[in-house]
């Protein structure tokens, strides 16, 4: 089986899609793996890509970890991410953040009753599982919260666009993303404001999909834990922004499967 991978989630800017290719072939290659990395843009979904044989060294959204383990598929996670900047705490956690344009009076969610709403996709946590929750516990019993909910926009920039450019006045974005951006291409937020923040909950994974042998996995993994311990892989690591990787807790994903059914209990299945 041909062996691929892709970073399609943080591939910020070509900076960034250059460290984290730089870091994944180190790691390929001490793991005595030829893999052939895919970019796999959108419009295509990201789903496709979680699907494709071969995987072997991809990030993967945990709430769509969590209900791909649930079903029985075989998923073996490789690496937990730790983004080195402080406020992760030295944890492999993230959370979504609420923007707004900069000119905006509100303060809270609480103030944004009426205002036009927009997602990326349905099947992503920091991107739609992890908000409908926050807004849930503002909105929940109050009807359509929103004048229009309106998505996908697909991935963050298109999110960003429609955001700056007035066609949507509130939207939630993955933080690790944004903590990238703001690294990599900041111009890419001007007249943005960070409005709220959801929970922290466990961070993407890199994983291997189902199929793929179990000893390249379990050498991928040894090898990606391993970076660290020298300092060419430590100035990888520092290039992508990371500042370690960490041996994974699938279990702990499971808690994103019950933040879905909290909001759907609220009868707040769609953002709306």
């Amino acid at each position: 089986m041909a062996l691929i991978a892709s970073t399609r989630m943080y591939d910020v800017a070509p900076a960034a899609r250059a460290a984290w290719h730089a870091l994944l072939h180190a790691a390929h290659q001490r793991a005595g793996l030829q893999v052939q990395f895919v970019e796999h843009a959108w419009p295509t979904p990201i789903g496709e890509l979680w699907d494709r044989p071969g995987l072997c060294g991809a990030f993967m959204c945990g709430w769509p970890y969590a209900l791909a383990v649930r079903a029985g598929r075989d998923y073996t996670a490789l690496a937990g991410v730790v983004p080195d900047w402080p406020h992760y705490q030295g944890q492999p956690r993230y959370r979504s953040e609420f923007l707004v344009r900069a000119d905006s009076p509100w303060r809270t969610l609480a103030d944004t009753a009426g205002s036009r709403y927009g997602w990326m996709v349905q099947d992503s946590q920091s991107g739609w599982n992890a908000p409908r929750a926050a807004l849930a516990k503002v909105v929940s019993g109050h009807g359509a919260w929103f004048s229009d909910s309106r998505g996908p926009y697909g991935n963050p920039r298109g999110l960003l666009r429609a955001l700056a450019g007035g066609e949507i006045d509130l939207t939630a974005v993955d933080g690790w993303y944004l903590d990238l951006l703001r690294v990599h291409d900041r111009d890419a937020l001007a007249g943005l404001r960070t409005l709220a923040y959801t929970p922290w909950t466990p961070n993407p994974l890199l994983v291997a999909g189902p199929g793929v042998d179990a000893a390249c996995a379990a050498r991928l993994a040894q090898a990606l834990l391993g970076l660290q311990d020298d300092p060419g892989g430590a100035q990888l690591l520092r290039n992508a922004r990371v500042a370690r990787f960490v041996r994974p807790e699938p279990g702990r994903y499971a808690q994103l499967i019950g933040m879905a059914h909290e909001a759907e209990a609220c009868g707040y299945r769609d953002i709306r």
